[in-house]
């Protein structure tokens, strides 16, 4: 791991203290629009500085918490996207262990598929739950199987399809959207609150990994991400749910997809460590 400056807010014990692990997967592969998701474990960093530690709804502080920034993956620049993410699964597998509560800064979203191939294996039973406006399901993009457009196909390469519950999604190309999936729920359809609300009695009986990109917000919220698309959650419907899933297991998470390349007020990223705040404190508020 590369060791980083800033760390996130609260995030000042070493990794022999932590319970709960923050760090950052620097990666972006093939993009063909708006390029910057390799800066996002940078820019949440400087963004959550802009925060308070405290949630006065949940009056809880991260302050409280065993918490460590271990810094980044390293990546090795020249080598093929494949082989990128097996550097970072590599430098997973390293550091963690079960007991260890592990939330990944991305990147692009392609950057989830080493983190859940890292912890599959120690959960059989694990469920993943991706908020996103796009289904990522593509079995390529731009000749390539490791692509932002392609991260859900290939998470779904490591945990079985039945076990991927994606909320949220609001466009995509025909083939992803009129492909029969069994929990697949559109903004379109059923509002993301709402879905994850009727979910909660089928995903708090398993172990949960939850993703998120942050293009689920809508871009007057959240511009500052690879591929915004208008109608999308307000900051306070994914602060809802993340704290809905406080009623589950959740055994790791990360956020994605952000790029201050494209928000140069920067509130994109503060959106972003506002909701990573609230995730930690509600998820794993007794990992003290």
């Amino acid at each position: 791991m590369r060791l980083v400056s800033p760390r996130f807010i609260a995030c000042h014990r070493p990794l022999s203290e932590a319970r709960i692990v923050l760090y950052g997967i620097p990666f972006e592969g093939r993009v063909n629009l708006r390029k910057g998701a390799d800066g996002g474990p940078r820019d949440l960093r400087l963004a959550s500085d802009s925060i308070e530690t405290y949630s006065p709804v949940l009056r809880r502080d991260m302050e409280d918490l065993a918490l460590a920034d271990i810094g980044d993956c390293e990546l090795p620049g020249s080598a093929s996207p494949r082989e990128q993410l097996d550097a970072a699964r590599a430098e997973i597998a390293a550091w963690w262990r079960p007991g260890l509560r592990p939330f990944m800064l991305g990147g692009d979203h392609t950057a989830s598929v080493p983190v859940i191939e890292a912890l599959a294996p120690a959960f059989p039973d694990l469920r993943v739950l991706q908020l996103d406006a796009h289904p990522d399901t593509r079995e390529e993009f731009l000749g390539e199987r490791y692509n932002y457009a392609s991260a859900m196909a290939r998470v779904m390469d490591a945990v079985p399809p039945e076990h991927v519950y994606q909320v949220g999604m609001r466009t995509g190309c025909r083939e992803e959207l009129e492909k029969p999936r069994p929990h697949f729920y559109p903004a379109y359809e059923a509002h993301p609150v709402d879905v994850v609300r009727r979910l909660l009695p089928e995903l708090r009986g398993h172990p949960l990994y939850v993703t998120i990109d942050v293009d689920v917000l809508d871009p007057s919220e959240a511009p500052g991400t690879g591929s915004p698309e208008p109608c999308g959650l307000r900051v306070a419907d994914l602060i809802d749910i993340v704290r809905l899933l406080g009623a589950c297991r959740v055994i790791g998470g990360d956020l994605v997809e952000v790029a201050h390349a494209w928000d140069p007020t920067g509130r994109t990223g503060i959106a972003a460590s506002w909701v990573i705040r609230e995730a930690l404190l509600t998820w794993w508020a007794d990992f003290r």
